[in-house]
């Protein structure tokens, strides 16, 4: 069963298994299931400016089309690296269909990625994603004290700066 943990979702965000090719980003805190999406994206080396490389859907388009994510997914590359399918709104529709056959025969170089409102354990998509050898749910709950202690300690350390422990904790 593929599930991180809320805990531990940045540090596999940051540092993702190269063994998954699906990424399902799920929780009612829409901004950060974005800002996961984007920090994903960035880390796959995709050249998210190139419109052959990029491939926005949403739900209702991928839904539609039982073959689309699947066509895509196995398509090369018009000027050859790696690609990125960016699926959003898929609370609104279940894609199981038309995502199992990339679970089933995941691609060897394009990285799917689905953004998803507050899902629950029996939603179908949760349920295809984490059952699959090649996909993976990360959940994206609102922040706690923890979380915003290391989204301070990464963000000062991403400047080069630091702060006393006693000021941290205010």
């Amino acid at each position: 069963m593929a599930e991180i943990k809320a805990g531990q979702a940045d540090q596999f965000v940051a540092k993702p298994d190269p063994r998954y090719r699906t990424f399902l980003l799920y929780g009612p805190d829409s901004g950060m299931v974005s800002e996961r999406a984007d920090l994903l994206a960035r880390g796959f080396g995709v050249d998210l400016d190139d419109p052959f490389s990029l491939v926005r859907m949403d739900a209702d388009t991928a839904a539609a089309d039982k073959a689309g994510i699947a066509d895509e997914a196995h398509t090369v590359a018009m000027f050859g690296g790696s690609r990125l399918i960016r699926i959003s709104g898929t609370t609104r529709r279940n894609l199981a269909d038309a995502l199992q056959p990339v679970l089933d025969h995941p691609p060897s170089d394009c990285w799917i990625i689905l953004e998803a409102g507050d899902l629950k354990r029996d939603s179908g998509l949760r349920k295809i994603v984490e059952k699959s050898g090649s996909g993976v749910a990360i959940p994206c709950y609102g922040d706690n004290d923890a979380s915003l202690d290391r989204l301070i300690v990464n963000e000062l350390a991403a400047h080069d700066l630091r702060i006393d422990n006693d000021a941290r904790q205010l």
